[in-house]
């Protein structure tokens, strides 16, 4: 039996942004895109975080109301920094779950599940990004 691989669904060369990209830009991204999750690179194209929709909802909530009982397991400090976040670099989730391309699409599912991710992005053994894989790319092998 084959084993369906993440490189036989994954979005190859995704849409990516900086950490100097404002949260404006990453928000239109998502919308026109209509992905659920952006990555982060460096200037040599390492992997360094990912900002997902949920972030920004997550955001806006805390600005709006920094101190509901939902956040209480959140630091004063962490509320403060999302709540003011600017860039990707100020928002995204450092050290992302990565997987490999020659990673079958059962074992990403599960880690999707195991770590509530909605997306997880392809890299090499070095950190380069390959391509980025998400729920709905898991589906299309149903």
């Amino acid at each position: 039996m084959h084993h369906r691989q993440v490189r036989d669904v994954m979005a190859a060369d995704p849409m990516t942004v900086t950490p100097a990209t404002p949260l404006k830009d990453v928000a239109d991204i998502l919308a026109s895109r209509k992905v659920s999750a952006v990555p982060v690179l460096s200037i040599d194209g390492t992997l360094l975080g990912v900002v997902a929709g949920t972030d920004l909802a997550a955001k806006e909530q805390l600005r709006q109301d920094p101190d509901a009982p939902h956040w209480a397991q959140m630091s004063y400090r962490t509320r403060r920094a999302v709540a003011t976040a600017e860039t990707a670099g100020d928002l995204m989730r450092t050290h992302p779950v990565t997987v490999r391309a020659d990673t079958t699409v059962a074992e990403a599912a599960r880690l999707m599940d195991r770590h509530q991710a909605s997306c997880l992005p392809v890299a090499d053994e070095r950190g380069k990004l390959l391509g980025i894989v998400g729920s709905r790319d898991l589906l299309r092998v149903l």
